[in-house]
């Protein structure tokens, strides 16, 4: 019944009519040379520019915003829920994004056995649409998989900043090593069937990766902003970061560094709109480094009939992966409170026929 529904309070979402589909330009310049036989060098430049990306747009921003304590406002006149009217939140073409990178690769091709790719890339991904359409929530620690539109929608350019997966550095090193033990191989020649049915043909897989941490956008609890659906970014008054030394998992950043926006002068009030100065993506949460390796052996067991065993290792360094910090000013802001599995060992035996 329309005669009941609170209109203060139901939020309204929209799609332009004339909406376009938004389109990515890429480019990209590299050279490659083998430095001797089977070793092959690539750099290369990699970039793109997204234009028209969807993103919201608030129709109908609070010409208010009150705090919890919704205390009166002297001089506003007693009319039905004056400019407090629900959001009319529209998708439109707004957003823009870009992307630079430098690439270089190293490659060993397969031969005697062995191959290996060792790849660098040093990258920065920005955007003004963080976390519009995403169901992610990568690093900002913002409501996950809901809709956004611009904490000022009267500057939008405010949200540009690095993207969700922004990962400046990364290295990955991968190969392939068929072990040179058993009959027919460099070692153990002359083993017996017996030995060489448990010792020999062995094939080594490792893959190592590490990469710098994703973005933190930091933010408060308090709603202090006209659109109303993201949460408020406080005042930034340092830097915020901490040298290595000085990082734990109880406090990653400098939290003293954010100020939480205050309703001043008159309680449930915030005057003319006050928003913080902090920025998107300022800092970054811990990096990942990761050792992953598998060690198979094939069995010939008849013509068509063969088996495979395969022992795989994740995280095999047992090394500690730290998840995102928390960055809601107030309980656990800085903390992390999660992390990456421990070690994992698992076993597999797969026939082939």
């Amino acid at each position: 019944d329309i005669n009941h529904v609170n209109l203060a309070t139901v939020a309204r979402k929209a799609q332009d009519p004339n909406q376009r589909s938004p389109y990515i330009q890429q480019y990209n310049f590299g050279i490659q040379r083998e430095l001797v036989k089977d070793l092959v060098f690539d750099i290369s430049y990699m970039g793109n520019r997204g234009l028209k990306l969807p993103a919201f747009r608030n129709l109908n921003p609070n010409t208010y915003t009150f705090n919890a304590q919704g205390a009166p406002v002297v001089g506003l006149r007693e009319l039905d829920s004056l400019g407090l009217r629900g959001d009319i939140q529209i998708l439109e073409n707004l957003g823009i994004s870009n992307y630079n990178s430098l690439q270089t690769k190293l490659e060993r091709r397969f031969s005697n056995g062995f191959t290996l790719l060792a790849s660098y890339t040093y990258g920065k991904a920005f955007t003004d649409s963080v976390d519009h359409l995403s169901t992610s929530g990568a690093g900002n620690g913002v409501d996950v998989g809901e809709f956004k539109e611009p904490q000022d929608p009267k500057h939008r350019r405010l949200e540009y900043g690095p993207s969700e997966f922004d990962v400046t550095h990364r290295f990955v090193l991968s190969g392939v090593w068929r072990l040179p033990f058993g009959r027919g191989q460099s070692y153990g020649k002359n083993w017996s069937r017996g030995a060489d049915l448990f010792l020999g043909g062995w094939e080594f897989s490792p893959i190592f990766t590490a990469q710098t941490g994703l973005p933190l956008t930091i933010n408060q609890s308090q709603t202090v902003n006209i659109g109303g659906e993201r949460r408020s970014r406080p005042n930034r008054i340092a830097n915020g970061t901490l040298p290595d030394s000085q990082r734990t998992v109880d406090r990653w950043f400098d939290t003293n560094a954010f100020v939480a926006l205050a309703a001043t002068p008159g309680p449930g009030f915030f005057p003319n709109q006050i928003f913080g100065n902090s920025g998107v993506g300022i800092l970054r949460g811990p990096g990942l480094v990761n050792l992953d390796f598998n060690l198979a052996k094939d069995f010939a067991i008849r013509e068509r009939l063969s088996a495979q065993f395969r022992a795989e290792f994740f995280n095999a360094l047992n090394h500690s992966n730290f998840g995102v910090p928390g960055v809601t000013i107030g309980a656990g802001f800085g903390q992390i409170v999660s992390a990456s599995d421990a070690r994992i060992i698992q076993f597999a035996l797969k026939l082939r026929f």
